[in-house]
């Protein structure tokens, strides 16, 4: 009996060592190519304002593929992105999603372990302009006007909103609900001819006032969305506001 029981086991572990051999190792370091730039604003020379998640760069590796699957590169808040864990390689990339004007890819870019620095510039369809907030009481007035960069076959102008949180983060994906709603929305629904002239100016002044709670401090901007593809915002800078006790 017992001779059986050493057999069994003597089988167990020849078969285990030869599972074992036939594994490969992977040999293949971690990805640790290196990426970074900004998205500029082509009208200003400044970094475009935007909101976590709004806008990516989308990328493809071609080293080793003709028809390769895109990848995504997220854009943070003050318009930068940075990325340390690609494989090195040869990329086609491209801003993607955002409330801009369609640009051309920009190929080849070679990207390795020391790292590559790509900017990009990108035409917003409309900038929020004169951004001011006032406080009377709990009421908080917030006003802004538009600008065009670019006015001919610019998308409709669907809506502006108020956009409040309770800290620096804050646009469409980084609010508090209770003021994303239609009765704070400011409804256009219009194409640019009818709300400003043929350099981009827009012809009004667009407010709207909220109820606040003391003690509290909000970080407050203005976005205005236009009807293309992605449906994403074009912001104010963001203004704090802290309200008295």
């Amino acid at each position: 009996m017992k001779n059986i029981n050493i057999s069994r086991i003597l089988i167990v572990l020849l078969l285990g060592i030869a599972a074992v051999s036939c594994m490969k190792i992977d040999n293949f370091d971690a990805p640790s190519a290196k990426i970074n730039g900004r998205i500029i604003d082509k009208t200003t020379g400044q970094n475009m304002l935007v909101d976590q998640g709004d806008t990516h760069i989308r990328i493809w590796e071609k080293s080793y593929s003709t028809n390769p699957t895109p990848q995504g590169l997220a854009v943070k808040m003050d318009g930068t992105y940075n990325n340390t864990r690609l494989f090195s390689g040869t990329y086609d990339m491209l801003p993607y999603d955002g409330a801009y004007w369609p640009c051309d890819t920009t190929y080849n870019v070679k990207i390795g372990k020391k790292g590559t620095t790509v900017d990009f510039e990108v035409t917003p369809y409309l900038h929020v302009v004169d951004f001011k907030t006032e406080l009377d009481g709990l009421n908080l007035t917030l006003s802004c006007r538009l600008q065009a960069p670019v006015t001919e076959n610019l998308p409709q102008v669907v809506e502006i909103r108020p956009f409040l949180s309770l800290n620096q983060y804050c646009g469409a994906a980084n609010h508090i609900d209770y003021y994303y709603t239609d009765t704070y929305k400011i409804g256009i629904r219009k194409l640019w001819n009818k709300l400003g002239d043929a350099s981009g100016e827009g012809f009004e002044t667009y407010s709207v006032t909220l109820p606040v709670k003391a003690g509290y401090t909000y970080w407050c901007r203005m976005g205005v969305q236009v009807n293309n593809t992605f449906k994403n915002w074009n912001y104010s800078e963001i203004i704090k506001v802290e309200v008295p006790k």
